[in-house]
């Protein structure tokens, strides 16, 4: 079962792995090491202005954390999620193929948590090869990244993929549909990371605030509320998605 689901999930796995490389590290590639310092606040999305300090807002690190961790890395994994979580189930009752995937000898549960672990694994991989794109262009600049920072920060930015493909894995069992599921967990991932931050005070229950942690990046500290978050967003969906499979009908 898991050399199919690879198998099946290997040309957009490999779409999205060069995609993230090429997005990691061509964008840091664009920073200044010159004179001109880069007018960073300008170029940040509203909600991560201040999340910046002034002081640090011309620095490689910082630019580099902006162009991938906070806006690029979190947009590229979310989509792929949806394109992975929709399919898991919804393309095996549009092929027919459920019912010899439920004529085996092994429980409902484990069907689906293994399909969910092979999706979550190529998350994985995408994502730590989006931090090779950025260390190599780090080192190409001359701005060699704290190897420890950037494992943090690219564990914590597929943590938050774990979300989307939750949502979609859940819509994949409820509706059936593959379209349909990836759909709803794109609108899904989207209202609860974009409307907080129309509202007065909402950046804070925003899930897209602790989709990237710059202290962490920047100076090394553990970004544990932020792994609680996205740890605890991503195990809802993913229990919701095997409550539903267990009582679902084919």
């Amino acid at each position: 079962m898991k050399t199919k689901e690879v198998l099946e999930a290997r040309w957009k796995v490999s779409i999205f792995a060069l995609l993230a490389f090429l997005v990691a590290s061509v964008n840091s590639a664009f920073y200044q090491i010159d004179g001109d310092t880069i007018p960073l606040r300008n170029d940040v999305p509203p909600p991560l202005q201040n999340l910046i300090p002034e002081h640090l807002a011309s620095t490689f690190n910082a630019f580099a954390w902006l162009q991938w961790f906070a806006t690029n890395g979190p947009f590229l994994l979310a989509l792929l999620a949806t394109l992975l979580g929709g399919g898991l189930i919804a393309n095996e009752v549009s092929k027919g193929t459920i019912f010899f995937l439920l004529s085996k000898p092994v429980s409902r549960e484990r069907i689906l948590l293994t399909k969910y672990g092979v999706s979550a694994a190529l998350l994985l991989v995408v994502s730590v090869i989006g931090g090779i794109g950025l260390a190599i262009a780090g080192t190409a600049l001359r701005q060699p990244q704290n190897v420890l920072h950037l494992l943090i920060a690219t564990i914590l930015l597929w943590l938050a993929a774990l979300f989307p493909l939750g949502l979609a894995l859940f819509f994949s069992v409820v509706l059936s549909d593959g379209f349909r599921a990836m759909t709803f967990s794109l609108l899904v991932t989207l209202a609860f990371a974009l409307f907080p931050v129309i509202l007065p005070n909402g950046w804070n229950w925003s899930l897209w605030h602790y989709w990237g942690n710059l202290n962490a990046y920047l100076n090394g500290g553990f970004p544990l509320k932020e792994y609680l978050v996205c740890l605890v967003t991503a195990a809802i969906p993913l229990l919701a998605a095997l409550i539903a499979f267990r009582r679902k009908a084919y």
